[in-house]
């Protein structure tokens, strides 16, 4: 697996997306692409939830046919736990904007870093089962990518309170994964930072987890696909042997600086085993810029654009990743 993960354009930007999957892709040798939805697509189920400038479903078709011509697939994704909101009232996204009762955190007015989905609301699943469907649809996807980085708040609600968080964060992955895998029949990828701890890998609270979900890790099934990011330069990277060694297929995913890439990609390329599937480049920014840069264009003065760029094309062209 080679991959790029963008988001969904800006309607302007759209030709120009287009044009880079179509161009720059197949030519770096991509053959994954992951599109960061988050609510931005038109819902034929809870059309309340879309938000601004939505994908529309003649859009999405068109983006998938382009992708098979092209032999690269396409994997829809959605950030479904965390990443509900930004840190304060007032920003919540898609889902909790329409249906606050989801909050995990109603009674803060601020939170640690982002609001995240009660688990245990009895109407999130088939809310949520609802949304993933719509996008596989539209889509055809054989892939569905779940998000569930950065879950700083959990456990909070009075259904969730006394529940250990491993417990409440492994029920939830099985649940999205007994509708993906076991009722769709679609692979199910996830960022995996927070089946990590952050105390015993070195990681931190970001890449990692410090508030007790690691131990989920040996409660979900091992034929999820474990997304592994890490931006910063490390000599190592242990998370990479330890999700293979317990039987987990993992992507290695960078970010922006360049001697991180190349160090990621390197260590991965070191550890001996069939379960390290490749590289899922990332890009946290605006997709339109990214695309730009990616075609040679100006990134209209955005840094972070152009470094996802260049890191794109260590990603294409590494021996490393090669070997790996």
């Amino acid at each position: 697996m080679k991959g790029l993960c963008l988001g969904v354009p800006t309607p302007a930007d759209y030709p120009t997306f287009l044009r880079a999957v179509d161009e720059i892709l197949p030519a770096a040798g991509c053959n994954t692409l992951v599109l960061l939805i988050r609510y931005q697509f038109a819902f034929s189920r809870h059309p309340e939830v879309a938000t601004a400038n939505p994908l529309t479903r003649e859009q999405a078709a068109e983006i998938a046919a382009l992708c098979r011509r092209r032999g690269i697939r396409l994997i829809p994704k959605m950030n479904l736990l965390g990443h509900q909101s930004g840190k304060e009232r007032g920003t919540e996204d898609g889902l909790l904007k329409a249906r606050p009762e989801f909050d995990e955190t109603p009674d803060l007015d601020s939170v640690r870093y982002c609001r995240s989905l009660c688990p245990r609301h009895p109407e999130v699943k088939p809310v949520v089962c609802d949304l993933m469907d719509d996008m596989i649809e539209a889509f055809a996807a054989d892939g569905f990518h779940v998000g569930c980085d950065e879950v700083f708040e959990i456990g909070h609600c009075p259904r969730c309170q006394g529940t250990p968080n491993a417990v409440l964060f492994a029920d939830w992955i099985n649940t999205l994964h007994q509708h993906l895998v076991g009722r769709r029949g679609v692979e199910m990828f996830m960022w995996s930072d927070r089946l990590l701890d952050g105390q015993a890998t070195g990681y931190g609270e970001w890449e990692a987890s410090m508030n007790n979900t690691a131990a989920a890790v040996d409660k979900v099934p091992r034929d999820i696909v474990c997304c592994d990011w890490h931006y910063g330069e490390r000599p190592d990277y242990p998370s990479v042997p330890y999700f293979t060694g317990k039987g987990f297929r993992t992507v290695v995913c960078p970010w922006r600086e360049v001697k991180a890439t190349r160090a990621l990609v390197e260590f991965a390329a070191t550890v001996r085993s069939d379960k390290v599937l490749g590289v899922l480049q990332t890009s946290w920014c605006n997709s339109g810029k990214v695309c730009r840069a990616l075609l040679g264009e100006t990134a209209d003065g955005d840094a972070s654009a152009a470094q996802v760029a260049e890191s794109f094309r260590i990603v294409a062209a590494s021996p490393a990743w090669r070997r790996a």
